[in-house]
């Protein structure tokens, strides 16, 4: 060693940080280096890139920045390689702001940054669900004149899917493309998960085509993606499309597959054909689990078939697997639709029963099912224990109620929960005014009908065919025949200038 310029020992201790950092012990690499200040001896810019990346690797984003300001106060010249792990370490720890921060610090001491340095910035405000922020970085990089990689571009179109900016990430997408950078399947799977976020489900499968025509295989998550899109856009026989074409391919859609085509069948009314893949499931060696039941459920319910979904509900108990209140809601709501009240407030019961805390949409169903079987009292009922657990009631609350009392023949309990809906900051609407007026109509109360049609003129709220009819019907029943004639004139004059009566109608 004799004429080294560097003393052995600083390059043994350089050495062991190096290994630690390749080995991700990160910790072991920052006692090192603390060792080489106990031994006098002075780390060097990669024994400090080393420690930074060791620290980097673990997402000890701390850590790194610490050695960062240590190196600072150095005489020793930083460069890109620490900078750039210090970015990385923030990334991974989930600190975009910190992330950026870097990249502008070194701007500020002329550290020409590269395409690895944007890379991560862009990474760290993906992870962040910051798709304005990795955008920017991406311009920022193009103005530069430095070519973004097929990593650098996945990070951004991420980000803008994450953000729910579709279009974005299309846009990001074909400058890859017009970039002649090769997307891979992890750009490809980005681009689609965007558009099933919106429900552009043309535009996802429109990249699972170009996926084959551009020599890129669709792997589960391009087609379930694809198949959430389709449910989201109402596009059942193309979900199950698609669930066959993985079955072609040999490729394995899981539980998350089957849950997006059972529930794009329950958005279609296919209800027959979400209990078959709910059957598949089982065939296909796997156990259903709370959310395919979930899908299940929902889909009995669009599809009028509450015996379906209660004997399913009573499987997902048996199944020892963890209820839910969307499970019971759905149960609920299948009652409520196939005009079974007594078995819905009973599953209202039952989830208090299973420590579950039922939410509005839990009461709305059960208040929906009293309506729809004119069991007012019932429907008060569950309105004033809704008050006194102090859970928000919205305007689906009131209106079912206020349909109840209509069908009860209790105009002045329709009145009263529509005054309520004005101190609960709730803006009646027309369904509201309407159940009013038609309450009032077989309560032969004329004046009060008349008075919540001009009460809807006041605030702006048109009436409909159905407030005029039941307000003239109200006038009509009590002798009122001046009334009913203005208010007929008033319907037609209305309706004609809203464009809601044909002139053949009016004649």
């Amino acid at each position: 060693m004799r004429g080294a310029s560097v003393d052995p020992t600083a390059i043994s201790y350089g050495a062991g940080i190096s290994a630690c950092e390749k080995g991700g012990k990160w910790q072991h690499a920052l006692t090192l280096h603390g060792g080489m200040r106990d031994a006098k001896l002075e780390p060097s810019v990669i024994c400090f890139s080393a420690a930074v990346s060791a620290c980097e690797k673990c997402g000890q984003w701390r850590p790194a920045l610490a050695l960062l300001d240590e190196l600072r106060e150095t005489s020793l010249q930083l460069d890109v390689i620490v900078y750039n792990a210090g970015v990385s370490a923030c990334e991974k720890g989930g600190q975009w702001q910190r992330a950026l921060s870097l990249l502008r610090d070194m701007g500020h001491v002329d550290i020409e940054l590269n395409v690895i340095s944007y890379s991560s910035g862009i990474s760290a405000c993906e992870k962040d669900g910051q798709w304005q922020q990795a955008v920017l970085l991406l311009v920022e990089l193009r103005e530069l004149r430095l070519e973004p990689n097929t990593i650098t571009y996945n990070a951004g179109i991420s980000a803008c899917e994450k953000g729910s900016q579709w279009e974005h990430a299309l846009s990001l997408f074909r400058h890859m493309v017009e970039a002649e950078v090769g997307p891979d399947t992890i750009s490809f799977n980005a681009g689609i998960s965007a558009c099933e976020k919106s429900g552009e489900w043309q535009h996802a499968l429109s990249l699972l085509r170009d996926m084959r025509d551009m020599k890129s295989e669709p792997d589960v998550v391009s087609y379930c993606a694809g198949t959430s899109a389709c449910e989201k856009g109402g596009q059942w026989q193309r979900s199950l499309w698609l669930l066959s074409e993985m079955e072609d391919l040999k490729l394995d859609p899981g539980i998350v597959g089957y849950c997006a085509g059972i529930s794009a069948c329950g958005t279609g009314l296919a209800w027959q054909q979400a209990l078959s893949l709910f059957g598949d499931i089982r065939s296909a060696a796997l156990e259903p689990n709370t959310i395919s039941y979930n899908a299940a459920l929902s889909a009995c319910e669009k599809g009028l078939q509450w015996q379906r979904a209660l004997s399913l509900l009573r499987e997902l108990g048996k199944a020892k697997l963890e209820l839910c209140v969307i499970s019971f809601n759905a149960g609920i709501s299948a009652c409520e639709k196939g005009g079974q009240w007594q078995r819905a407030l009973s599953l209202l019961k039952e989830l208090r029963g299973e420590r579950l805390e039922p939410n509005t949409v839990s009461y709305n169903a059960g208040i929906s099912s009293c309506e729809k079987c004119e069991q007012w009292h019932r429907a008060l009922a569950l309105l004033r224990e809704m008050r006194e657990i102090k859970l928000d009631q919205d305007e689906i609350s009131y209106n079912a109620g206020i349909s109840a009392c209509e069908k009860g023949g209790q105009w002045e309990q329709a009145l009263s929960l529509l005054r309520e809906m004005g101190t609960a900051s709730l803006k009646p609407g027309r369904i509201s005014c309407s159940a009013g007026i038609s309450a009032c109509q077989k309560g032969g109360q004329w004046q009060q009908a008349l008075l919540l049609l001009s009460e809807m003129g006041d605030v702006r709220l048109e009436p409909d065919i159905v407030s005029y009819s039941s307000g003239a019907g109200a006038c009509e029943s009590s002798g009122q025949g001046q009334h009913v004639l203005s208010l007929l004139s008033s319907m037609h004059s209305s309706l004609w200038s809203r464009g809601s009566l044909s002139r053949s109608r009016v004649v």
